[in-house]
């Protein structure tokens, strides 16, 4: 199963978003980011990588899938010229009203595809908002963790490396340029700094992502593989999909 285009919210007609919302009972959200990604992967990658999910994932529970727009919380890119962010508050605030929109037309179950740690903690609050304010039961779905987790040895964690490059290869392959590739950082050393920040207990707040790469990326973006990216994209649409049903299940939202 193939990219869903046909699944995002804007192109389709309102008769027809209408009834496969009301139907399911379920919208699919997206988001990400619009940061540097050296010069190999376009400045969209996370929304593009997050699109990509969320419009498998959309076509797999048929409903429909609306973006939040491209732009996420990357302040601490913006050291890069071309980066764009959001205040968290700007945020939480887009995802509040888009959830209002949808549950108006019958979603009482919002799924949330993200594909940036920059925006988790603000998602976290918006859909805190959007379950008082508007009723619905929301669950997010961390699509760069899902893929490297399920695919470890595969997927790097890294930034701009193997895992984005092939997101953005599941999505569209002509956006990847690996001729065009600015000098990475180490890697090693990117991965020990970034490791820091992603402690579960006791952590740092990153203010400015020259504290992991000094070039603004590192990793292995030539591992990845067009063919094995699609095959990668659909397995962890399927990971959302099943976790996301088991939810429901458990909170009884499958029953609304």
């Amino acid at each position: 199963m193939p990219r869903h285009p046909d699944r995002q919210l804007e192109r389709m007609s309102q008769p027809q978003a209408a009834r496969l919302i009301a139907a399911s009972g379920v919208a699919v959200v997206a988001t990400g980011s619009v940061e540097q990604h050296g010069g190999h992967l376009p400045l969209g990658t996370d929304a593009f990588a997050a699109l990509s999910v969320a419009e498998r994932v959309a076509g797999r529970l048929d409903t429909a899938v609306a973006s939040l727009g491209p732009t996420g919380v990357a302040h601490y890119h913006l050291g890069w010229p071309g980066t764009l962010s959001l205040r968290p508050a700007t945020l939480a605030a887009v995802l509040t009203d888009v959830c209002a929109g949808l549950a108006a037309a019958g979603a009482h179950r919002i799924l949330v595809v993200n594909w940036h740690e920059g925006n988790s903690a603000t998602l976290r609050l918006g859909a805190d908002a959007a379950q008082q304010e508007h009723g619905v039961q929301v669950v997010i779905a961390e699509a760069h963790v899902i893929t490297h987790t399920s695919f470890p040895a595969e997927m790097e964690f890294t930034h701009a490396g193997s895992m984005e490059t092939a997101a953005v290869l599941a999505y569209e392959p002509g956006l990847v340029h690996l001729d065009r590739a600015t000098e990475p950082s180490e890697r090693a050393a990117g991965e020990a700094a970034h490791g820091l920040f992603r402690r579960p207990d006791v952590y740092p707040v990153l203010r400015d992502f020259h504290q992991v790469a000094g070039t603004g990326w590192y990793g292995r973006p030539e591992l990845a593989e067009a063919a094995r990216a699609e095959e990668i994209a659909e397995a962890v649409a399927d990971h959302v999909v099943r976790r996301a049903r088991e939810i429901w299940a458990a909170l009884g939202e499958e029953d609304r």
